[in-house]
């Protein structure tokens, strides 16, 4: 019972947290609609740690089910082994009263022909024993008869006594069997219902907040449009000064270093060189476009993952990516800090491309790290600029 009480408590805790999950994602619902930009990145990231946390504890308690299950299934079959050899005893105790009942008469008959002795009793003796010839020998074969009966009638007395006693232990063994059937079976249905009031909260969850994401990413990308004339600017601005320093264009990732200055970082952090030390661990996976996983990366599934090993949520998406972290000049660069690009033919969108600043490696400071295009895999690269948009610090 003490267990059943816990897993009710715990069940009940577990409903309570999903049910102010479900509020929490209400209310930024609300109030994400009335800013410009939605639900910040740590608001989501936090409701989905908070969501992802209640579906393991969910996940944990299915054991609870199963258990639960398992020790009602049991439960029955003890009750029905108890009822079982609680009807073979009270059949035996059955038994065992006929038989006192018979030997009892039968003893009364004994000791009335121990107590009669006359002629008649001599005769009807005399028939089963011719031995039996006088007085004398009739009273003492009467009185061993009656012994007899009297040890009889005790061994029954007591083997019904103890057959009894049996009986009551074992009907107190049924009640208590039928009782822990009854509790085990309302554990079951408790811990299935409460699964299901909670699945279908988490599933409620999990449809808003892929509604605030989705909401979140159209907020970015109006505001990047909005930023669009900016940023083709400063495109012009950086092909110009490439152009006067003899850089050379390029249509995708990883071409000419450009005209700009070697980088020299200008410190580093926990968090980024935590980032660029998960980066590594991708070294040699293929780029697959949209893929955030050990199978395959694009650029910004890279930065994603990796700034997720350090603790911070990004989105997965170069300008959501963009939007999100606090922009730094070149001469501000610090190992895992990100550089952001737009290439000829790319299209509208403001910023097409995600690499990693890791500071030191085979290019010396000039070293990033990046899910380049279709048939490359993660690698390291000597930095570029033709392309060159911004940098930023998640």
């Amino acid at each position: 019972m003490g267990k059943d009480r816990h897993s009710r408590g715990r069940w009940a805790a577990l409903a309570v947290a999903a049910t102010v999950l479900v509020s929490t994602v209400a209310i930024l619902g609300t109030a994400g609609s009335a800013s410009a930009s939605g639900p910040t990145p740590g608001q989501i990231n936090n409701l989905r740690k908070q969501a992802n946390a209640l579906a393991n504890e969910l996940t944990a308690d299915q054991d609870d089910i199963q258990a639960a299950a398992e020790a009602y299934d049991e439960a029955l079959i003890t009750l029905a082994q108890d009822q079982a050899r609680l009807r073979r005893t009270r059949a035996a105790l059955a038994v065992l009263r006929r038989n006192l009942a018979l030997a009892m008469t039968n003893l009364r008959i004994a000791a009335i022909d121990a107590y009669v002795t006359d002629n008649g009793a001599a005769a009807a003796l005399a028939v089963i024993d011719g031995s039996v010839s006088d007085a004398g020998s009739i009273a003492a074969y009467a009185g061993s008869v009656t012994d007899q009966l009297q040890n009889a009638e005790h061994a029954i007395a007591v083997a019904k006594d103890r057959v009894a006693a049996e009986a009551r232990v074992q009907a107190a063994q049924e009640r208590a069997a039928a009782v822990t059937v009854a509790t085990e079976l309302q554990a079951r249905d408790t811990a299935e219902t409460e699964t299901a009031q909670v699945t279908a909260i988490l599933k409620q969850v999990r449809g808003r907040l892929g509604t605030l994401i989705i909401e979140r990413q159209k907020a970015l990308a109006a505001a990047a449009a909005a930023r669009a004339r900016k940023l083709e600017e400063e495109q012009a601005a950086a092909a110009a000064a490439a152009a006067k320093n003899g850089g050379g264009g390029n249509s995708g990732p990883g071409g000419d270093t450009g005209a700009y200055a070697p980088l020299v970082p200008a410190g580093s952090n926990a968090a980024g060189d935590e980032a660029v030390q998960a980066a590594e661990t991708y070294l040699g996976v293929p780029y697959v476009w949209g893929g955030a996983s050990r199978t395959g990366v694009d650029c910004s599934g890279l930065t994603m993952l990796a700034w997720e090993a350090a603790g911070i949520y990004l989105e997965h998406g170069a300008t959501a990516q963009y939007a999100e972290s606090t922009h730094i000049s070149p001469s501000q660069i610090e190992p895992g800090d990100l550089i952001f690009y737009h290439f000829a033919n790319d299209g509208p969108w403001p910023i097409t491309h995600v690499a990693m600043y890791v500071g030191s490696g085979p290019y010396g400071t000039q070293t990033i790290i990046q899910a380049a295009e279709t048939g490359t895999n993660v690698a390291y690269y000597q930095m570029y600029w033709n392309g060159f948009v911004g940098m930023g610090r998640p």
